[in-house]
This record gives structure tokens, sequence and C-alpha cells, in this order.
């Protein structure tokens, strides 16, 4: 079917919208899509026929978003909300868990907590709102992973948690230079039993980290093989996922502060991993390591790389114009005044760009 496009006001236009998403939305499980004019259909390898989604206009609500949310399943301890504000809608991810601050206590009550909001904007793509979700997971994660790491000073004996997000950050500018490592000299050679005394300050909740071998390489670098230990008593099922795994450290130098930056970044990666073969949508763990990269290719060349004789003279306006009117819309608008001189030098000997600049804002001549 071929829709013809023509300039309309701003309220024959949502009509027009309207009128699409409706003749349209018989032919998509999805709430919120709708094609634009002579979209064309591809044929994949499996034998079904599809329109590629860049084909596609959004107009997402919360009822569609949510209806896309109802598809995705990753784990009852993240429960996913979306809601709207004045600012219209927001997904947010839920924590439920054993409260950080109190570790030493082994059956403390769960409590729920919540993440940043992450905006969503009405012609959000679906794919990239599904992603939105898989990210939110991922660093919501990331921030509860951050806190349990804990640190015992040598010196005072006291625990902190040097990895989390809720330190001063404008006041630690200020005393910078209480932080710079940079003259710290190196430590005796790494060995497995100087490694495991530096291991024992550290704690991730209360699963142990235990260094299992060292390994020095002829280019310098140091392989730290090291296992996550937890007694049966203490597991919980935050990050069970951790409990007797092993993982290889790769550290450049010979550094306490390169050993524990490296701990932490195993951490995050472990738990990415995990959300990469968990996160599923209608079943499918689209981030997962088991798909094949080539057919994942073999998949975009089919959707994405469309004859040029399949779209006539007409659907290639409204393409191009409905694709336009997408990336202004997302052009920021710009109204203090030494906002547009901060930004001002990052256009400076600019002559020619594309795109769209924020709104109340130009680049002097």
């Amino acid at each position: 079917m071929t829709f013809f496009y023509f300039e309309l006001d701003a309220t024959m236009k949502q009509s027009a919208l309207n009128l699409l998403t409706e003749m349209n939305m018989s032919a998509h499980e999805t709430l919120g899509e709708y094609c634009l004019i002579s979209a064309p259909k591809v044929s994949l390898p499996n034998g079904q026929s599809c329109v590629p989604q860049h084909f596609f206009g959004y107009n997402h609500s919360l009822e569609s978003v949510e209806s896309i949310l109802k598809n995705i399943c990753f784990s009852k301890h993240y429960p996913i909300f979306c809601a709207e504000d004045g600012q219209g809608i927001f997904i947010q991810v839920g924590i439920i868990g054993r409260e950080n601050y109190q570790k030493n206590i082994p059956d403390r009550a769960s409590k729920i907590v919540y993440g940043r909001k992450w905006r969503v904007e009405p012609n959000l793509p679906t794919s990239e709102i599904i992603q939105t979700v898989f990210l939110a997971i991922q660093k919501a994660r990331e921030h509860e992973i951050r806190e349990l790491l804990t640190f015992r000073s040598a010196k005072s004996k006291k625990i902190s948690t040097p990895f989390n997000c809720h330190h001063d950050l404008p006041l630690m500018a200020q005393c910078y230079g209480m932080f710079d490592s940079s003259n710290d000299k190196d430590t005796d050679v790494f060995c497995a039993q100087s490694v495991q005394a530096i291991f024992d300050l550290l704690r991730f909740d209360q699963t142990r980290i235990e260094c299992v071998d060292v390994t020095h390489r002829h280019n310098g670098q140091i392989l730290v093989d090291i296992l996550f230990t937890c007694p049966d008593e203490h597991q919980s099922p935050d990050f069970t996922e951790l409990h007797g795994i092993e993982s290889t450290l790769i550290l450049k130098k010979n550094n306490v502060n390169e050993l524990i930056f490296k701990v932490m970044d195993a951490l995050i990666e472990l738990s990415n991993n995990y959300v990469e073969e968990h996160f599923t949508f209608n079943g499918f763990a689209r981030f997962s390591r088991n798909n094949c990269i080539q057919s994942i290719g073999e998949f975009s060349i089919n959707t994405r790389l469309i004859d040029d004789n399949q779209i006539n003279a007409t659907g290639k306006k409204l393409i191009s114009e409905h694709n336009g009117s997408v990336d202004e819309s997302r052009a920021p608008v710009i109204k203090l005044e030494q906002q547009k001189q901060r930004l001002s030098q990052n256009f400076q000997g600019i002559t020619l760009l594309e795109g769209f600049l924020p709104k109340g804002f130009q680049i002097d001549a």
C-alpha cells in the first residue's frame, strides 16, 4: 500500500499520523509503530518477509512502552518500571536485595532501591527502548557492585567503599592532590602470597577473593588467576553468578592500585556478561555471545542494504523528511547565555556542518 505526503499543519499531521498508525497496527504486534509510505518488504534467509525497522515511524506512549517491557525477561530481583512525569516517559530499574551497608548481617531483610530515570522520547525506535532497558540493568548492577566491594584500611582497620558512586566529587576535585598515585613506586614483584595479602583486605559483600596463581609474562604483563568463594551460610541471591567463579586479571604493572582496579574491572565484566546471557526479549537473548556474528551480519545485510529501485520517489521524499524531523526533534533548546558561550568553543573553526544545531544557538561566521 502506498501513502502520499503533503505539507500539513500540525493538527492535520497528527491526524494523518493517527490514521497511518491505525491502518498499520493490524500488521504489527508492537504499539506505537507505523510504516512509512512505500515501505519495502524484504525476505530473510528463513523465508520470512518483513518491513525493516528503519522504514518505521514511532509514536510511543506509556501504554506502548509497557507492551514492550512485558516481553522483556531478566530477573525478578530487577523489576523494570515505566512511568510518566512532566518531562515525559521514563524507564527505571528497581533493585530488590539486601541493604549494602549491613554486610555483617547475613540474614538481613530485603530492600528495594531504584536506579536513575532513563528518558524515552516518543519517536525512539522500539529496538532502542529494549536496548535502553538492557543498559539500565547493566548500570544498575554496576552501581551495586561499586558499593559492595570494600577495602579494609591497613592503618585504621576500618572498612571503606572506594569505588562507590556517592563520594563528594566537587570536594575531591578541590583536593585532587590527595589522590595522585602517579608517583607511587611499584611494589616488590608480585607473587601469590603478596597478592593474597592485598586480597585479604578486600571483600565483595560476603564473598572472599582468593589468589590461585600469578604468572609474569615476557612483555611485562602479569596474569593473576583469582577465585571468588562464599561460605554456604553467607550466600545470598545477590550476584550468585560469582560464587565459585574463576577469573584472570591482566595487569600492566606491578602495582597495588592496578591490582585493585583490575578486580573491579573483572566484577563489572562478569556482571555485564551475565546480563548479556540472561536478558531476553520475546525469549531471544539478543546480546548473548552464543549468537553467531556472521549470521547477524547477514541479517543486517538483508534488512539494511535495500535496492534503490524498491522505493519510489515519493517514498524516498517522505523517508528523508521523516528522518530529518526526528533528528531535528532531538536537538536541545539552549536558553542560557553562559551555555551558548561555553559551547561556542566546540564549533570554532567549523565552516561546514551537517545536521541540526541546538535551537537558540548559532555558529559565529
